[in-house]
């Protein structure tokens, strides 16, 4: 079983190389997730050719950037209504393009977008910067700093790409940021995402404002469809990590006092243990240990997998009740696994730093069911579930 320290979708800094001669960017670095430190990038002077990234005026950000609450993707384009039926639950949505390409010989995903609207939902950092959104307008590559690091992308060099229809496309990487949209590797503008067959808007993103995000995420489900998938991509209002502080901890999971060893282990309350953790066996994984609250979602979910023919995509149960310290380090927060509200499956194939294995309808369902998937993080955790929300009345 893995560690479950939290990890922010939301970067701080965007790093961009404007390409104008002799423009230094400073100060700019990767995500505080990540180790690379913080350098002056200079930039190159831009190559004026087709795919080749032109410095394009791009006005200021208009407006405070927007928290990503909800993504709603599909496998098609989505037509105008249908794009007007989801925008009109949230004032601000913004409809963009998304497919896989290859770049060489890997998959990557790709976001084709117009800068001046998508960008009040990049990540705090990118979204103010303009040159950013300046390369992307121009015709280059936006780039993540998780995939630029994997691949050894360099800033200013031409990046080839394969487009839907096999369609190649030599295109300048202008920027390396932290998007804020989980699973977006590089990104284009509107123009050149066609050029490549990315033919749209096949997803919408939402901004909840002062509403519960699970809440929108509902309604977004019942006028999507089936046919689309939706995922939250923000904490709900009623989250775990607010219940494991102050009174809300009490009421909610109880509170317990407890004791811990060099070996970053902990020994919760006995009296807590035997009025909060149980076992009880469950679908596919049998029989499992995990606090009261969680086993009916728990349970539900595996249940709606059952259904959704996706029970073979699990293979191992590894962990739910295991109180510790994330990373067993005492110098660390509790980790919700002391709680038993953490699940780890197929840890074998889905541990730290990868996209794993798990199958994205699985992760779907456990998302309806009120958990949070480590998947999402910058830092992956896919094999890892925690309970987000406590929900009265399952969705």
């Amino acid at each position: 079983m893995r560690d479950d320290a939290s990890s922010s979708r939301r970067g701080l800094a965007a790093c961009a190389l404007a390409l104008a001669a002799a423009t230094v960017i400073a100060g700019c670095g990767a995500p505080k997730e990540e180790t690379e430190q913080v350098v002056a990038v200079q930039a190159v002077a831009p190559e004026v050719k087709p795919g080749g990234a032109v410095l394009v005026t791009v006005p200021a950000l208009r407006g405070r950037p927007l928290r990503p609450d909800v993504l709603v993707t599909g496998s098609r384009a989505m037509s105008p209504t249908e794009v007007l039926q989801v925008a009109a639950l949230a004032p601000g949505a913004v409809s963009f393009a998304h497919g896989t390409l290859r770049l060489g010989s890997r998959s990557i995903r790709v976001a084709s977008v117009d800068p001046i609207t998508f960008r009040r939902y990049a990540a705090p950092g990118t979204a103010e910067s303009t040159p950013v959104w300046q390369v992307v307008a121009g015709g280059g590559i936006v780039a993540s700093h998780v995939v630029a690091r994997n691949l050894r992308l360099k800033l200013g060099t031409d990046l080839a790409l394969t487009g839907l229809q096999g369609q190649g496309m030599r295109l300048r990487l202008g920027a390396l940021a932290t998007t804020g949209i989980p699973g977006t590797d590089l990104i284009v503008d509107t123009g050149t995402g066609r050029q490549l067959g990315l033919e749209g808007p096949t997803a919408v993103v939402l901004n909840a404002g002062t509403k519960d995000p699970i809440a929108l995420a509902a309604k977004v489900r019942r006028v999507a469809g089936k046919a689309a998938e939706v995922d939250l991509l923000s904490e709900p209002a009623s989250n775990p990590m607010a219940f494991l502080t102050g009174g809300k901890a009490a009421k909610a999971f109880g509170g317990f006092s407890y004791k811990y060893f060099p070996d970053g282990t902990i020994a919760p309350d006995a009296s807590w243990v035997r009025n909060n953790i149980v076992s009880s066996r469950v679908p596919i994984l049998g029989l499992v240990t995990c606090h009261r609250l969680m086993l009916p979602q728990l349970r539900g979910a595996l249940e709606d997998v059952v259904t959704a023919g996706l029970a073979a995509s699990i293979n191992s149960y590894d962990g739910c009740y295991v109180p510790r310290f994330i990373e067993r380090d005492p110098a660390h927060a509790i980790s919700l696994h002391t709680w038993g509200i953490a699940i780890d499956m197929d840890a074998s194939t889905n541990y730290r730093g990868i996209e794993g294995t798990m199958d994205p309808g699985v992760v779907e369902i456990f998302k309806r069911w009120g958990f949070r998937w480590g998947g999402d993080w910058t830092y992956t955790d896919p094999m890892h579930f925690e309970l987000a929300a406590l929900l009265k009345a399952p969705r």
